[in-house]
């Protein structure tokens, strides 16, 4: 059931938050009245807890909460991916700022976790944007703590996978750019860096911008 299936992205990005009903139908029914949307929106609920809520669960713990006037995901209930990747780059990022050298291990598994944007065969869906813009944040954040953690430890071949994920996910990100060249300075792999930089000075053309100076080893 698409409808369905929508219901649950919208349930997702609103990260355990109620949603009032009738904002449902109109999400899922646009500009339909509520007189034929809210036995709509009762069918698309049983059809998802047919999938969530396998039989044998107890009724007082459902995966779906709803009442009479709103909808909630109970995220202790469900495993979602993003929501792990987002505890996991946290908790990794609170320990790189404090110093942690656990720090290394919580962010390479977010990282890892991270596979590109949320849902991207809705990219123009908004009740998802802002779950997909926060995603890609701590992506952004985890990724360049562990190429300057890398950094810090004298690994820069390491680094620059690091920058180079950075890279794939924001090609004008110029301190990933730089950070890149830097690395494969430093790896001896000085022709690599030059034609690196010479494609970070394309894209701060296309934006109007003069690049910085060729990183010093």
């Amino acid at each position: 059931s698409k409808k369905a299936r929508d219901l649950l992205k919208i349930l997702i990005a609103r990260r355990g938050s109620t949603v009032p009903r009738e904002e449902l139908m109109e999400a899922l029914w646009p500009g339909e009245p509520a007189s034929r949307t809210s036995n709509r929106l009762s069918v698309a609920l049983s059809t998802l807890r047919t999938v969530l809520e396998p039989s044998g669960r107890t009724a007082d713990a459902p995966v779906v909460v709803a009442d009479r006037v709103s909808v909630r995901l109970d995220r202790a209930r469900v495993e979602i991916d993003v929501e792990q990747f987002l505890a996991d780059a946290e908790a990794g990022l609170r320990l790189y700022r404090s110093g942690d050298l656990a720090a290394a291990e919580v962010l390479a598994r977010a990282e890892v976790a991270y596979l590109g944007d949320v849902l991207p065969e809705d990219a123009y869906d908004e009740e998802l944007t802002r779950l997909r813009d926060e995603a890609r944040a701590a992506f952004v954040a985890v990724a360049r703590s562990l190429a300057r953690l890398e950094e810090s430890l004298g690994h820069p071949e390491a680094a620059a996978r690091h920058y180079q994920r950075l890279l794939a996910v924001d090609p004008f990100d110029e301190a990933a750019h730089l950070g890149l060249v830097g690395a494969l300075s430093l790896e001896g792999q000085h022709g690599e860096a030059r034609r690196v930089y010479g494609q970070y000075a394309e894209r701060m053309g296309e934006l109007g911008l003069d690049p910085a100076p060729f990183p010093a080893a």
